[in-house]
C-alpha cells in the first residue's frame, strides 16, 4: 500500500479514487475490470493482451494486500488475444481466473460486474468493499505492478479514435495536450469538430484542445461538432427541461432499460422525470431522490427515449442538487434481487453504437509503442477524488520524468503527482504545474 501511496496510483477507468485508500481493505474477491463497455474504447482490451503479465502481477499484489482469496478478470468473450495471453499468464494458478461477458452497455458499471461475476446485488449507494469485493480498472493493476518496483504513474494509455485518419491506441505523459494526441492519430478528416474525452456515452465535450491528458484520460474521440452525440452533451440544460416539462410522456422505456433497475433498486428514472415536469422540490417528493443511485450510464436518454429527451443528464443534474443539500440514503442494506427479466433487457454494444450514429467509427485502434515526448506539459494537481496535491517544486526548477512535484499528507484523501517529462518547472497555480521539455 505504501509503495502505491507514493506510485501516486488512482483508479484508471472512472473518477479516480485514491488506489492507496481502496486497497487498505480486507475483501474476499478483487476484480479486474476489464469490460471496456462504452462503443469506440479499445484502451483496455489491448493492455490486457500486450500486458498480461503486468495485470496479473498487479491483481495478485493486491489480493495478498487485501487477503483475498479469489481474483478475478473479467472481460468480453470478443476478446480472444486477451483470454489467450491471460489463460497463460494464469495457467495452474487456482485463485485467479477469467469470467467472459457478453458485450453488453453498461457492463463495466461496478454494480453490474459484480453481480455478473458473484451473484451479488451492492445495495444501493453502496460500493463493492460493502459485499467483501474490490473491483478496479484494467490500467490501475498495471500502475500498481509498476509501483511495486518504485514507478510513479507518468503516462496514461488511451484510444483516439472517431473521425481522424489513423485511430490509435498509445502511451502519452500525463499532461500532454490533448491536441497532440489527435494529431498523432493523423489528425482530423473534417473541418468542424469537436473532442469528446472519454467514452460517448458517461465522456464530457472539451472545451479546448489545450486540455491536458491525465491519469484517468481512456480516450479521445473526434465527431463532428452537429453530430447528434454532440448536441446531446452541449445543449443548454434550461432547453432540455423545458423538452422534458413539454414532451415526456411517461413510457416508462427508460426505466426498463436502466440498469440499477434492473438489478432490483428503487429507481425508476421516469418518476424523477415526472416530478421534473412538476416542478417538485426535492425535499417534498419522494419519487426523486431516487437520482442519487443513477450510475451515469445514459441508456435513459441517449438509447431508450422515444422523445430522444435528456433523461439522464437531468437526473445528474438533481443528483448533484441532492448532494449539496446533504441528502442521505435511508439504510437499507439487503433485500434486493435482480428483476425477473433483466436477462432479456440487456443492450448489445453494437445495437448502442448504431443508435448513437457511430457505426462508421467502429474501427480498430491498434496500439502503438510511440516514444512521443511533448515540449511542455501541463500536470493538473488533482487529477482524483479527494484533496489536490500541494506543488513541492518552485518555478524555474529543473525536474526530472519521474520527479515528485506536487504531495499530499498522509491519510488524506488525495494522489501525489510526479513530473511526467524530463525539464524546468514554467508555470505553478492553484490548478497545475506547466513543465517545459529541455
Amino acid at each position: 500500500m505504501d509503495k502505491v501511496w507514493k506510485a501516486g496510483v488512482v483508479g484508471a477507468g472512472g473518477a479516480g479514487f485514491p488506489t492507496w485508500k481502496k486497497i487498505d481493505a480486507r475483501v474476499k474477491t478483487v476484480i479486474v475490470n476489464g469490460a471496456e463497455c462504452e462503443p469506440l474504447l479499445r484502451n483496455d482490451q489491448q493492455l490486457m493482451a500486450v500486458r498480461s503479465g503486468e495485470i496479473i502481477r498487479g491483481l495478485k499484489l493486491v489480493m495478498n494486500s487485501t487477503g483475498a482469496s479469489r481474483g478475478v478478470v473479467a472481460l468480453k468473450k470478443k476478446y480472444t488475444a486477451a483470454i489467450d495471453a491471460l489463460r497463460a499468464e494464469i495457467k495452474g494458478d487456482g485463485k485467479i481466473s477469467l469470467h467472459l461477458m457478453d458485450s453488453i452497455y453498461p457492463a463495466g458499471d461496478e454494480f453490474v460486474i459484480v453481480y455478473e461475476v458473484t451473484g451479488k446485488v451492492i445495495p444501493p449507494g453502496e460500493i463493492p468493499l460493502k459485499v467483501g469485493i474490490l473491483v478496479s480498472n484494467v490500467e490501475t493493476f498495471l500502475n500498481i505492478s509498476r509501483a511495486e518496483r518504485g514507478e510513479p504513474v507518468i503516462s496514461r494509455h488511451l484510444t483516439v479514435t472517431g473521425a481522424v485518419r489513423k485511430p490509435i491506441t498509445l502511451e502519452l505523459p500525463i499532461g500532454t495536450p490533448i491536441r497532440a494526441a489527435v494529431e498523432l492519430a493523423g489528425g482530423p478528416v473534417i473541418k468542424d469538430w469537436v473532442i469528446v474525452i472519454g467514452g460517448p456515452m458517461m465522456g464530457e465535450v472539451a472545451s479546448s484542445p489545450e486540455i491536458p491528458i491525465t491519469k484517468t484520460t481512456s480516450a479521445l474521440i473526434v465527431l463532428p461538432a452537429d453530430h447528434p452525440v454532440i448536441t446531446r452533451k452541449t445543449r443548454s440544460l434550461e432547453f432540455d427541461l423545458s423538452k422534458i416539462q413539454s414532451a415526456c410522456c411517461q413510457c416508462d422505456y427508460c426505466t426498463l432499460v436502466c440498469p440499477r433497475a434492473l438489478l432490483g433498486h428503487n429507481f425508476k428514472p421516469h418518476i424523477v422525470m415526472r416530478q421534473i415536469a412538476l416542478g417538485l422540490p426535492i425535499s417534498e417528493s419522494p419519487g426523486i431522490t431516487g437520482a442519487a443511485f443513477c450510475c451515469n450510464c445514459d441508456l435513459c436518454g441517449a438509447y431508450a427515449c422515444p422523445m430522444n429527451l435528456p433523461v439522464g443528464r437531468l437526473i445528474k443534474q438533481v443528483a448533484a442538487r441532492m448532494k449539496e443539500s446533504g441528502w442521505e440514503s435511508p439504510p437499507r442494506l439487503s433485500g434486493y434481487s435482480p428483476l425477473p427479466r433483466r436477462e432479456y433487457s440487456l443492450i448489445p454494444v453494437s445495437r448502442l453504437t448504431s443508435r448513437l450514429g457511430l457505426s462508421e467509427y467502429d474501427r480498430p485502434a491498434p496500439l502503438s509503442e510511440s516514444n512521443f515526448q511533448p515540449e511542455i506539459v501541463t500536470i493538473p494537481l488533482k487529477q482524483h477524488i479527494g484533496q489536490p496535491a500541494r506543488p513541492v517544486v518552485a518555478e524555474r526548477q529543473k525536474v526530472k520524468s519521474g520527479d515528485l512535484i506536487g504531495d499530499i499528507d498522509p491519510d488524506t484523501m488525495g494522489a501525489r503527482v510526479h513530473a511526467s517529462i524530463t525539464g524546468i518547472i514554467r508555470k505553478i497555480s492553484k490548478e497545475s504545474i506547466t513543465i517545459h521539455a529541455s
